[in-house]
């Protein structure tokens, strides 16, 4: 009966021992997988970043580009639409 008793103790201390080093490996690789995924969405949220100013700065170009037209044609542009029409006018 001792001989079943001290198996028995053996056995449970094995798998008492595979069952922590399950669970500290499995904690290791969730936490390494953790990192993982939290540095490449650090990376693309940054890349979305960087591509917003770029998006940003072709904003404020487009429209510093739509001031200086409304400034320098929109103005003038009765006057320019009044001269094409006499020199379109037919001559009679």
């Amino acid at each position: 009966m001792d001989n079943i008793a001290v198996q028995l103790l053996i056995g449970i201390a094995l798998m008492a021992f595979s069952a922590v080093v399950t669970f500290f490996s499995t904690k290791h690789n969730l936490k390494e997988y953790t990192n993982n995924k939290y540095n490449e969405l650090k990376d693309k949220l940054h890349n979305q970043e960087i591509e917003l100013e770029k998006l940003r700065g072709r904003d404020e170009n487009q429209q510093q580009i739509i001031d200086t037209f409304q400034a320098q044609v929109l103005n003038h542009l009765p006057d320019l639409i009044e001269a094409v029409a006499k020199i379109k006018k037919p001559k009679k």
